[in-house]
């Protein structure tokens, strides 16, 4: 029974370790759609996008379907513009590292006209 129960507890903490550096994923919404009526099936050009808080990044995996997004950050407190760039459409990341302590709006174009919106926070 000792067994187990440590077995379990060296789980459960290597479970935790792995965890605390993982990015965390920022939800998109198409910005076509009404309030948080979520679209299925999700368009085919729509990235996976991550903050990685220990590397001060965010990380956009679009997978190949589209050649590059164009991505704005906005500030949320002011809705200025503070990061525009293109990124490749395959993987990308974007240093945030630059950006102070708030909450941040993403939004990501893609070339066949989708627009996504999430947002993020640096705290």
């Amino acid at each position: 029974m000792k067994k187990h129960i440590i077995a379990l507890v060296l789980l459960s903490s290597f479970s935790f370790t792995l965890s605390l550096g993982a990015p965390n994923e920022i939800v998109l919404r198409n910005t076509g759609q009404q309030d948080n009526h979520f679209e299925f099936p999700v368009p085919a050009d729509q990235p996976d996008v991550y903050y990685d808080s220990d590397n001060q990044q965010i990380i956009i995996d679009g997978l190949g379907e589209v050649n590059y997004y164009d991505v704005e950050i906005a500030s949320v407190s002011t809705w200025t513009v503070v990061i525009s760039t293109q990124v490749n459409g395959y993987y990308d990341t974007i240093d945030v590292s630059s950006l102070p302590m708030g909450e941040y709006c993403i939004t990501i174009d893609s070339p066949t006209g989708n627009s996504f919106e999430g947002f993020f926070d640096t705290y």
